[in-house]
C-alpha cells in the first residue's frame, strides 16, 4: 500500500511491488495475474479490515442510536489509526479501479457492505428516516471522512466532545422524529 500511496496506481509497476516485497516477479504473478487483480484484492482486504474493525465487536444489546454513535466513532477511529488503508481507499474510490470493481458485481456499489446493511436496518426498525440508503451513506461517510481528514491533516485537534457533537448533528438529521 505504501508504494501505491507514494506513486499512485499507475506509477507502481508489478516489478516494483515484487522488489519491495522481496519476492520474484513470477511469484507475484502466480498469486495475482495482473495489477488490476492485485489492486482489487487489496481493496477487498482493506474494506474487510474496516468492516471488522467497526462491526465485529458490536454490542448487540445497545439500542440503534447507541450503535449509530459507536459505528461513527469506530469509522473515524479506523481512518485515524490506519492511515495507510485510508489513503489507499481514498485513491481507489477516485480511480478507474472503482468503476472496474462496480462492474464486476451484480449488487452494485454496496456489495457486502456492512455499513449499508447497518443503515438499512436503521430504516427497517424505524430509527432512521426512510431515505435512499445511498443518501444516508453519503451523509454518514462524507462527514466521517471529512472529520478524519481534518484531524489527520492538522486542521483541527481531535477532541472527543467535538466528535460527539458531530455525531449528534448527523443523528438529528437522519433519525425519525
Amino acid at each position: 500500500m505504501l508504494l501505491i500511496q507514494e506513486h499512485g496506481f499507475h506509477g507502481t509497476p508489478m516489478s516494483q511491488i515484487a522488489k519491495s516485497s522481496d519476492v520474484a516477479i513470477g511469484t507475484i504473478y502466480h498469486y495475482f495475474p495482473s495489477k488490476e487483480v492485485l489492486i482489487l484484492q487489496l481493496y477487498d482486504y482493506c474494506k474487510q479490515q474496516m468492516h471488522s474493525y467497526i462491526f465485529d465487536e458490536m454490542d448487540k444489546s445497545l439500542d440503534y442510536k447507541e450503535q449509530f454513535f459507536l459505528v461513527f466513532k469506530c469509522f473515524c477511529s479506523f481512518y485515524r489509526d490506519h492511515t495507510d488503508k485510508f489513503s489507499f481507499m481514498e485513491q481507489f474510490y477516485s480511480s478507474p479501479f472503482f468503476e472496474i470493481a462496480q462492474s464486476k458485481t451484480s449488487d452494485g456499489p454496496y456489495e457486502e457492505n456492512k455499513l449499508i446493511d447497518f443503515l438499512l436496518r436503521g430504516i427497517e426498525v424505524n430509527a432512521l428516516k426512510k431515505r435512499d440508503v445511498c443518501i444516508l451513506s453519503s451523509a454518514f461517510i462524507g462527514v466521517a471522512v471529512s472529520f478524519s481528514k481534518s484531524v489527520l491533516y492538522g486542521k483541527i485537534k481531535f477532541e472527543e466532545k467535538q466528535l460527539d457533537d458531530l455525531i449528534d448533528i448527523i443523528w438529528n438529521g437522519v433519525k425519525t422524529t
